[in-house]
């Protein structure tokens, strides 16, 4: 995994959780954040924690932001901060700006001001408890782009003896395999390759045709 710089902008309950897990992936974090005492809180856990007025583009460079790869802007309470705060970092050319919006207008002037991406952590957020509370295996399993899953399955026993280009999963079940966890190692799925009583797989697809082959296993 290359390790990337990035700044987070505002360290309230979603900016720290944002960069610590930032910080788990082993990736460089600046925080920032007007309150001293949600800098302190940060200091020991991120890379470097500055108190700073983030609508100050002096300050930002000097916190090091024109280093950075990414910066976030998870500015919850002051909207104008905010906006202002991400029409800075636009002007100083950060390579990828993503702003944390409240509502929909606000996700409108973020969007017009040059935010390379827009995010609703409320709203995914409930979203995501409302898939789970009607779907409780999908916990299990990462979303890409909202209706993408990938995830862990086991093989079931039905299919195993057979290879997978026997089984053809893409056109049966309308899912992809991408690899086969075999114990604790890893085998690239091939049309040649033979699923054994045991085995995992980490699948790709709809949330549909999962939930249909999880049905089937």
């Amino acid at each position: 995994m290359d390790r990337k710089s990035v700044m987070v902008i505002g360290l309230g309950r979603f900016g720290s959780a944002l960069a610590k897990k930032l910080v788990e992936f082993e990736q460089r974090v600046i925080g920032v954040d007007k309150v001293r005492s949600r800098v302190e809180e940060m200091a020991d856990v991120v890379d470097i924690a500055v108190q700073l007025d983030s609508t100050d583009p002096e300050a930002l460079i000097k916190a090091g932001v024109k280093e950075c790869d990414v910066a976030v802007v998870t500015i919850g309470e002051n909207i104008e901060a905010s906006v202002l705060t991400t029409s800075i970092l636009r002007d100083l050319k950060i390579p990828r700006v993503i702003a944390r919006a409240n509502n929909v207008l606000h996700a409108r002037v973020l969007a017009r001001v040059g935010a390379h991406r827009v995010i609703f952590p409320e709203r995914d957020m409930g979203q995501r408890l409302a898939e789970i509370i009607v779907h409780p295996w999908i916990s299990d399993f990462t979303a890409l782009g909202g209706k993408f899953l990938i995830g862990e399955l086991p093989a079931p026993k039905s299919l195993c003896g057979k290879t997978l280009a026997e089984l053809n999963f893409s056109t049966t079940y309308n899912i992809i395999v991408l690899l086969v966890r075999r114990g604790e190692s890893f085998v690239f799925p091939r049309g040649s390759t033979q699923l054994y009583e045991g085995d995992k797989l980490i699948v790709a697809g709809f949330p549909e045709d999962v939930k249909k082959f999880k049905e089937f296993s």
